[in-house]
């Protein structure tokens, strides 16, 4: 008996007997639709928070107070650290020659006002020159801020959709002036929207010149100083001229700890690589323990096949079909049986997954090893759990096979 007709006899049985045939494929198919539906949500969030991470750029740094926090003893202990000024943002912009740009940002939460209407709880950036590459913002209407602006402290503001939506409606916001606590500021850019990030609007906000906003904000004095090196790798180099220059700015000797602190796209990464990997191994083991009772089933259903068809055996065997022969068969079966399963759990996975990532929140992401991951499980499940029925179908002895009723 060849391959084909073995898959032949396993779809035939799964068409005769198509109710105890999905209460069969039933394990199988919740394993792998859970295992590719989790596959493809981390993939997906994986895909995305890198994005958000690296939006300015993997040669990107920033320079603050308190640096890479992990415990409330740590954050007691930089608390005081001198603050991160503007002198610093300056002396970092001349010193550091590796940079392409360097950016000096802070922000703060207040409500706006326009005529009559009043937003509360908007976020305030300050921000330096260059601030559209570190946010990833691209202006619809009129234009970003300038280092001019900055320099001259100008009142002026760009705003997020949102904020254009409830002050203004359907009006042209360039030009008109809104109140940011007790400050005019003149509307010069609009940008385009964003959207959400886990029901978190990034449309929600103000941006006015960093010296503007210490000015007005002056109770804020530490900022955060986003460097951007001339390319990957150059990167090393840059950081190590913003960390020489900003140690010889607080008189610290060698063999001192840095009083400020230093992160990069790649410190979060792997933060967030650690704290999800446990998670996502996690619930690939509760969704592999369907697999291993979809597998049991599959070897209890080969058991009961073997028995109804001893006299079948008997036969084959009298007309000189060799012990493998029936290994095989009954292998190609419950592979047959496992893999269809699988099948079906890889499009209600995927189709799960793009349904949840269309309707929420949450991103979603199907790709070609995830499918490969689903086949190979269902496939190993059904060799594993065929092994033992196959086994002894083909140990069967042909006399008391034929004697069998």
């Amino acid at each position: 008996m060849n391959l084909r007709e073995s898959v032949g006899i396993a779809l035939g049985g799964v068409r005769a007997n198509k109710l105890r045939s999905f209460l069969t494929l039933l394990g199988t198919i919740i394993g792998v639709a859970s295992v590719i539906a989790v596959v493809s949500f981390v993939e997906g969030l994986n895909k995305f928070v890198t994005d958000k991470l690296l939006n300015a750029g993997a040669n990107v740094f920033q320079v603050d107070k308190y640096g890479f926090i992990t415990s409330q003893e740590q954050f007691e202990e930089a608390d005081k650290r001198p603050d991160v000024t503007l002198d610093d943002a300056d002396a970092l912009r001349d010193g550091v020659k590796h940079a392409s740009f360097v950016v000096p940002q802070a922000e703060t939460a207040t409500r706006l006002r326009y005529k009559g209407k009043v937003m509360k709880a908007v976020s305030i950036h300050g921000r330096g020159a260059g601030y559209d590459l570190v946010d990833d913002l691209t202006i619809e209407q009129g234009r970003h801020l300038s280092e001019l602006d900055d320099r001259q402290r100008w009142p002026v503001a760009v705003i997020g959709p949102e904020v254009s939506d409830e002050l203004f409606g359907n009006l042209d916001p360039i030009g008109r002036r809104i109140r940011i606590d007790q400050q005019e500021f003149e509307v010069v850019g609009l940008t385009k929207a964003k959207g959400k990030v886990f029901g978190v609007s990034q449309d929600r906000f103000v941006t006015i010149p960093i010296h503007s906003f210490q000015k007005f904000y002056a109770q804020r004095p530490t900022i955060d100083i986003s460097i951007k090196s001339v390319d990957q790798s150059s990167l090393p180099l840059a950081e190590q001229e913003a960390r020489n220059i900003m140690r010889n700015r607080r008189h610290q000797r060698p063999g001192q700890p840095d009083k400020f602190g230093i992160t990069t796209s790649e410190t979060w990464l792997t933060l967030y690589h650690t704290l999800t990997g446990g998670i996502f191994i996690l619930t690939i083991g509760v969704a592999a323990i369907s697999l291993l009772v979809g597998g049991i089933v599959i070897m209890n259903i080969m058991l009961v096949s073997v028995t109804e068809r001893t006299r079948e055996i008997g036969i084959r065997k009298a007309l000189g079909a060799r012990s493998k022969d029936i290994l095989l068969q009954f292998l190609v079966e419950s592979t047959t049986l496992s893999l269809s399963g699988g099948i079906i759990g890889i499009a209600l996975g995927a189709g799960l997954a793009l349904i949840v990532g269309a309707v929420s929140p949450l991103p979603a992401a199907v790709n070609l090893p995830s499918v490969l991951l689903g086949i190979f499980m269902s496939t190993a499940v059904g060799v594993f759990f065929g092994s033992y029925p196959a086994l002894r179908a083909a140990r069967l002895d042909p006399i008391e096979a034929l004697r069998y009723e």
